[in-house]
């Protein structure tokens, strides 16, 4: 289904621009450190509500399912939450305490909700599209291209691994943010690190 709606997507293109190069979206599976909670993220195929394929076909978002860790070892499926991606995120990570957060949306870097945070019930706690996450006009300086803006370098990692309670994301224009997973709070650090290496994509 996603191959066809790709065909698709790739006909209604301007014949004017070159659309980006990537890979199809895949399934994404994060185990947290420990071993206490997974999330299997199932794309969608809602190609139309992602930017530049304006007339596409619409359907459903991505899903996830939230896995909990019983004392026999086995798992239990918590729950079965809709995701804020039309299609699927980018990359995704799973702290301790089983919250999720993503990032990214597949074919747009830098559109869209890039970055949410969902409870271990797979509750929305906060999601941020990219203006709401740079002051001012600061975004107006990253680099663009057909599909995306390229906001942010790899990897991401926890401030505090054996707590596990905030993210630090470099990004593209020389500073960092700070996520404080919980309550979803973001904190912006302005700076000036030159080096930058720009998120991979994940591949079957």
């Amino acid at each position: 289904m996603i191959a066809a709606l790709l065909v698709l997507a790739a006909a209604i293109q301007p014949s004017s621009s070159t659309a980006d190069d990537w890979p199809g979206p895949v399934t994404l599976t994060r185990f947290s450190d420990d071993g206490g909670f997974f999330v299997r993220i199932i794309p969608g195929n809602s190609i139309g509500d992602t930017v530049g394929f304006a007339g596409a076909p619409k359907g459903d978002y991505a899903h996830a399912r939230f896995y909990a860790q019983q004392p026999d070892a086995s798992y239990r499926l918590v729950r079965d939450a809709v995701l804020l991606n039309p299609v699927a995120p980018v990359d995704a990570v799973v702290n301790k305490s089983g919250y999720l957060i993503t990032l990214d949306n597949w074919h747009n870097l830098g559109y869209g909700k890039v970055l949410a945070v969902y409870d271990p019930n797979g509750r929305t706690v906060r999601s941020y599209e990219l203006e709401q996450l740079y002051p001012g006009e600061r975004v107006k300086n990253l680099r663009e291209s057909v599909s995306s803006r390229y906001w942010r370098c790899a990897p991401v990692h926890f401030v505090n691994p054996a707590e596990q309670s905030q993210l630090y994301i470099r990004e593209a224009l020389g500073g960092y943010f700070v996520l404080t997973i919980a309550s979803g709070a973001v904190a912006y650090h302005a700076g000036n690190i030159t080096e930058c290496v720009p998120p991979e994509f994940p591949r079957r």
